[in-house]
């Protein structure tokens, strides 16, 4: 699951919550064992290491509280890193980096 952000934002659209309330769902109804991490990131294009270490790290965090307090996803099932800015991810566009990916490991 993908979850883009505003520059220099952490905080969550409404289309995010519905599709983080979509994954929710699907946590809750499949095996309790599966861990998920949540993965923050910023781009690097914008903003200095140390604003994109925080915004990576919020991103997650922000994530990771919605799953858990809006939608009652069990905290053992997730994990919680952030990578800080990174360079266009995904085609090239530096928009596409300021997300947060959530995956299973």
């Amino acid at each position: 699951v993908y979850v883009t952000f505003e520059i220099r934002q952490s905080v969550l659209s409404d289309e995010a919550r519905v599709n983080l309330g979509l994954l929710a769902a699907a946590i809750k109804k499949l095996d309790n064992d599966v861990v998920y991490t949540i993965s923050g990131y910023a781009d690097a294009a914008t903003g200095n290491e140390t604003i994109n270490e925080r915004l990576s790290k919020e991103r997650a965090q922000v994530v990771y509280d919605c799953l858990v307090k809006e939608f009652g996803v069990k905290a053992k099932q997730l994990t919680v890193e952030h990578h800080g800015g990174v360079n266009n991810m995904f085609y090239d566009d530096p928009r596409l980096s300021r997300a947060t990916i959530i995956s299973v490991k």
